[in-house]
């Protein structure tokens, strides 16, 4: 009986954390920039490990009063896990919903610690568990601002590096147009954004791992985030010194293959080798914050693995496995009741196979791949071939940038993954202006015209996006077809209803990811929107098709 208590309360304190990563391991996977926090649950149980054997306080001592107030207290608190549950099945990508799942379940686990061992006890849990705050994901808010405020930094100390060293260089937006050897981007991988995340980490963990004094930790992480900064820079104004070289196809090619093995390229080696020295630099940074202080590393420390049972009393852990059993089931059996009658729809394609187009199939950038995580995605651009230019050399001819042409993204995602969390970031207003263009359509803080198109009787309704850039204008048009669908509704786009009474209304109405296909397509060359409109419809009309 005394192994099947110690079973129930081990478990009880596991399930909560376990729900945690569970729900943050959508972001952690579709998102390059908090990849890092698959590894943060380890460094975090490796400090609690660490953490010296304390007596264990016996919570009927406190007097019935106590106990009482603490049972009521961790049961608001795991109840209050129930909804968030529920919610988070329709809302992954809600920021706010992972902070409050991550206090909510940070208090539980010292309350259960407290009643453990006291104040005693509980104090030196606080820096491992608040440790996991770096895998928690920033507001999106702050997070695009600062990504798109550190681009913007980057791309022009890179200009001003390069002018400085008589190179002809002109930025775009955060796009530099280097002449003949073409453009060089610089993306969101490229802030720098990923190295401060990765230096956050690496200084905390450390600073704990020195024993360093508070205010050398302090330091030690302001300097990481410099060391991250500098790093960055480097790194990328490297890669743009080897594009103005005229060597840019370097970036691109494995620097080495043995048959059908491959190494990284140069641009993703470079991403490699940044992170090893920053991790390198931090180290000699703390091992220098180490002389003329008393340290003991606590790798010099024995494991000690009964911290990893915390002694709550038995009835609130066995209160604690089944609500968040009761949870987990209640949220899928939800769901699967209001899907119950959506109908399957047919997938939706564009047929590019007339033998009067020019066709150029595009790379899809590594930071789209990454930020989006799609099943499969294609990009293509054409233009009818009476409107293209020769070729300098007697080649295929090429598709004329100041004439007419198309371009088409798509791309599609399974049901039950993190389609709308990837989507609501992913937005022709936040990624485009970076490439040097002025958004005209729709105005600042306001939600995009919904176009109806008819494809085979069909109704689809696309946003509409309008563009410029040297008095030239591109029209953006982008639909998100999903797998399933109620009768008569509409085929709405994810960024519907991501406010908060939104997102809680897709809860309580069982709207959640069922998978499906975004189609953006853009139209240069056109001088009203009408006329864009109007060749839509008519693409509509003879490109693009269900496949039932």
């Amino acid at each position: 009986m005394k192994y099947l208590n110690q079973l129930i309360m081990g478990f009880s304190t596991l399930l909560p954390w376990s729900l945690l990563f569970w729900q943050l391991s959508t972001i952690w996977e579709i998102n390059e920039q908090y990849s890092h926090g698959f590894i943060v649950p380890v460094i975090m149980i490796y400090l609690i490990l660490k953490i010296p054997s304390l007596p264990v306080h016996d919570p009927t001592q406190n007097g019935s009063s106590k106990i009482d107030f603490y049972f009521v207290l961790g049961t608001l608190l795991i109840l209050f896990l129930f909804p968030i549950w529920i919610i988070r099945s329709a809302n992954p990508d809600w920021r706010l919903l992972n902070v409050v799942f991550f206090l909510t379940v940070l208090l539980f686990s010292f309350l259960c610690i407290y009643m453990d061992g006291g104040w005693e006890k509980t104090k030196h849990f606080f820096f491992p568990l608040l440790f996991f705050a770096v895998a928690i994901p920033w507001p999106l808010s702050t997070d695009l601002k600062l990504a798109q405020w550190l681009q913007t930094k980057v791309s022009s100390t890179i200009v001003d590096c390069l002018l400085l060293m008589e190179h002809k260089a002109i930025l775009q937006g955060t796009v530099i147009d280097v002449g003949v050897f073409g453009k060089i981007g610089v993306d969101q991988a490229c802030s720098g954004i990923n190295g401060l995340q990765a230096s956050m980490v690496v200084s905390l963990f450390f600073g704990a791992y020195y024993g360093l004094p508070v205010i050398h930790r302090v330091f030690l992480f302001l300097s990481g985030f410099v060391v991250a900064l500098l790093m960055n820079l480097a790194r990328a104004f490297t890669m743009s010194f080897i594009k103005v070289k005229g060597r840019g196809e370097l970036l691109d090619s494995p620097v080495l293959s043995i048959g059908k093995w491959q190494a990284p390229n140069l641009h993703d080696l470079a991403g490699l080798i940044e992170t090893i020295f920053i991790l390198i630099c931090i180290l000699l940074i703390s091992k220098i914050f180490t002389i003329g202080t008393i340290v003991s590393p606590i790798s010099e420390k024995e494991n000690n693995w009964n911290n990893l049972l915390i002694r709550s009393p038995l009835g609130l852990s066995l209160v604690t496995v089944i609500i968040l059993v009761a949870a987990v089931i209640s949220s899928e059996v939800h769901y699967a009741y209001k899907e119950k009658d959506m109908v399957n729809m047919p997938e939706i394609k564009v047929n590019l196979d007339e033998k009067d187009l020019l066709i150029e199939k595009q790379e899809i950038p590594r930071q789209v791949v990454a930020q989006l995580h799609f099943k499969e995605a294609s990009s293509k651009q054409w233009q009818d071939k009476f409107r293209t230019i020769p070729h300098p050399y007697g080649l295929e001819p090429k598709i004329n940038p100041n004439d007419q042409y198309w371009q088409a993204f798509q791309a599609s995602w399974d049901s039950g993954g993190a389609c709308t969390a990837v989507l609501s970031t992913h937005s022709p207003e936040s990624c485009l202006p970076l490439t040097g263009l002025s958004q005209i359509a729709p105005l600042p803080g306001k939600n995009p015209l919904l176009i109806p198109i008819k494809v085979n009787e069909q109704e689809i309704l696309f946003e509409a996006y309008e563009f410029s850039k040297n008095l030239r204008k591109l029209f953006v048009f982008r639909c998100f077809w999903p797998k399933k669908l109620m009768p008569n509704q509409p085929n709405l786009f994810p960024r519907g209803g991501y406010n908060f009474s939104g997102r809680i209304a897709s809860a309580i109405e069982g709207r959640r990811n069922v998978g499906g296909t975004m189609l953006a397509i853009a139209l240069a060359n056109v001088d009203s929107q009408k006329k864009a409109l109007s060749k839509l419809q008519n693409l509509a009309n003879r490109r693009i098709s269900f496949v039932y």
